[in-house]
């Protein structure tokens, strides 16, 4: 039987037929190499996306995210990658940066969803988290006394985040969260982007642990 990753991989496979790539691709900020083909920069990784197949064309910094499923991870990476291309989004991000439960109508209420890689890659590690940071290229925009940090990085040309790291202590755990522009929704529907959420911690998290 088909796995749900292959299928929807398929799916998306089978939208981008009827995708304009000129037009997608100057609307979100992609670098368009071809007629029919497009590259997207994802974590110092660079996925290629054609009409028959959206794979990886190269990485600047080697890593393989330690899930349960490698193989469902690269389909679901894939997937919300080709998604992005067919998104029918238009204008900037706002600037206004809310959690991933902020989107699902209350279906999460958890403000920290699945973290738990980030902080089992970068608990009680900040140097470690600030170091990955520089390497693909995050800013710093407030490096509090209270051991609160907030990173900004553009994952997706349209798509900024806020990375907020907080110290833990001998009585609390540390605390990573990731805050999205409110036009992220636009962009993807809530499905997609929650996936795109867990294939971006993930992948972070794996540039962390296989330094």
């Amino acid at each position: 039987m088909e796995r749900g990753y292959i299928k929807t991989y398929n799916w998306v496979i089978k939208l981008l037929q009827n995708c304009d790539f000129g037009e997608s691709s100057k609307r979100l900020g992609l670098r368009q190499i071809a007629h029919n083909k497009v590259l997207i920069d994802f974590l110092e990784r660079t996925y290629s996306i054609t009409k028959d197949v959206i794979e990886l064309a190269g990485q600047k910094i080697p890593w393989a995210p330690k899930t349960d499923d490698c193989e469902g991870y690269e389909y679901n990476l894939k997937s919300v990658l080709g998604y992005y291309l067919l998104s029918e989004a238009d204008g900037d991000p706002v600037n206004d940066f809310c959690t991933l439960g902020y989107f699902s109508g209350g279906v999460f209420r958890d403000n920290n969803i699945f973290a738990g890689p980030l902080e089992r890659a970068y608990g009680g590690n900040y140097e470690k988290f600030r170091e990955t940071a520089g390497k693909i290229g995050m800013t710093l925009e407030l490096e509090a006394s209270t051991g609160k940090h907030i990173w900004k990085y553009t994952v997706l040309p349209k798509l900024p985040v806020k990375i907020v790291y907080y110290e833990g202590d001998d009585e609390y755990p540390t605390k990573l969260q990731i805050l999205y522009d409110k036009t992220a929704i636009k962009i993807f529907k809530f499905e997609p982007l929650a996936v795109f959420h867990s294939c971006f911690i993930n992948g972070l998290a794996a540039i962390g642990e296989n330094r």
